[in-house]
């Protein structure tokens, strides 16, 4: 029995992984032709795949955002911590907004609404200018996607049926304000839900923290309207961390306004307290008279610095709310591509030939097992 267990002694059993491997190309030496087929299908198929689908355009530009550096925070800073106040790091740096979050901002429904408006002109649309969302919606400024008719009308007939079924509520996004809290709630109908993701699917954002600029781009079937659109993302992007800026810098003045009113009372009745008790203990040299003294010039000192530095920080508030700051500076203009960035024929052609070898193969070895699994459960 040890013998049997012995490796050097069980020939048999060490190449046990080569006669099946041996075996399994015998099998599929034998259904070569089968695969062959397959194969050739499924390279037939992956050429109409590559020739039918719809030519796109990409177009890009790169934008360096604001460093967010606040020459006057450190001041501000100082002296709210010795008011006992902590302020935020938005607040200290005037707002700025990280380039993180323009991802959700590009993806915010009001956003892409103002790019809904984006004026285009399309190759069916004689010359005229017509907003983003009439091509996304209008079937006749857009091109003949035979292939996505086929698969609209095949794997999405179930879809369309559906949507044939529903009513489509308006066209238009609709807002209800909320007055207890101010607060806007946006409604998309199916038409705009389309549309939405029709845009966002086009769009590109790439925010690179290592280098610190980020990356904007459109895709689109016609390349001079990849890069218009590409320009308005730009455009746009700007106004909404501009305005964000904004309302940060307004909420900032608002803050060291109430804080230097009070800092100016607190100075005034430090001045007024030190000035009545010296009135009234003029000429005394006693120990708690000088002591007092003392006390409230320190009171009086330390309430004049942080009006002092309050006063500045009004003045500097005030100018910064008033300055018209570049927020995106774009390094990289948008250009019209001449080159396509889809299909990419070749990777399409290799991919599909690559999966009729997969199936093929696949099958041939496993329909031995499954023709055996289902006769065994008829004969149960």
């Amino acid at each position: 029995m040890e013998h049997l267990n012995d490796p050097v002694k069980n020939p048999a059993e060490n190449h046990s992984d080569e006669i099946d491997l041996t075996e399994l190309l015998r099998k599929l030496w034998a259904k070569r032709n089968f695969i062959l087929k397959i194969t050739a299908l499924s390279l037939l198929l992956g050429l109409f795949v590559a020739l039918f689908s719809p030519v796109q355009y990409t177009s890009t530009c790169i934008v360096v955002p604001q460093s967010g550096e606040d020459k006057t925070g450190g001041g501000l800073g100082s002296v709210a911590a010795m008011m006992g106040v902590n302020l935020g790091t938005a607040m200290i740096n005037e707002g700025t907004l990280s380039p993180v979050m323009y991802p959700e901002i590009i993806k915010s429904v009001p956003f892409t609404r103002e790019i809904m408006k984006t004026k285009v002109i399309v190759e069916k649309s004689n010359g005229k200018p017509i907003a983003l969302q009439d091509y996304y919606s209008d079937s006749q400024y857009q091109k003949f996607n035979l292939l996505g008719a086929v698969k609209k009308y095949s794997l999405g007939l179930p879809g369309v049926l559906i949507g044939a079924l529903r009513s489509d509520k308006g066209s238009q996004v609709v807002e209800h304000t909320l007055s207890s809290d101010s607060t806007t709630v946006y409604t998309l109908s199916a038409k705009e839900k389309s549309i939405y993701d029709a845009i966002q699917g086009a769009i590109i954002i790439e925010p690179n923290s290592k280098d610190g600029y980020v990356t904007l781009g459109y895709t689109f079937s016609e390349a001079q309207v990849a890069a218009a659109v590409t320009d308005q993302l730009y455009r746009n992007l700007e106004v909404y961390v501009s305005r964000f800026k904004s309302e940060k810098l307004e909420d900032n003045l608002k803050f060291v306004e109430q804080s230097y009113e009070t800092a100016r009372k607190e100075f005034i009745n430090a001045q007024k307290r030190l000035a009545q008790f010296q009135d009234a203990n003029r000429g005394l040299t006693t120990a708690s008279a000088l002591s007092m003294e003392t006390r409230l010039r320190n009171e009086y000192d330390v309430a004049f610095s942080i009006y002092r530095e309050l006063a500045t920080q009004r003045e500097q508030a005030k100018i910064a709310v008033k300055e018209n700051q570049t927020i995106l500076t774009m390094v990289n203009p948008p250009v019209v591509p001449l080159e396509k960035s889809a299909p990419r024929r070749s990777i399409i052609l290799i991919g599909f030939l690559f999966l009729g070898i997969v199936v093929a193969c696949g099958w041939v070895l496993s329909f031995p097992y499954v023709k055996k699994l289902f006769k065994e459960i008829r004969e149960k």
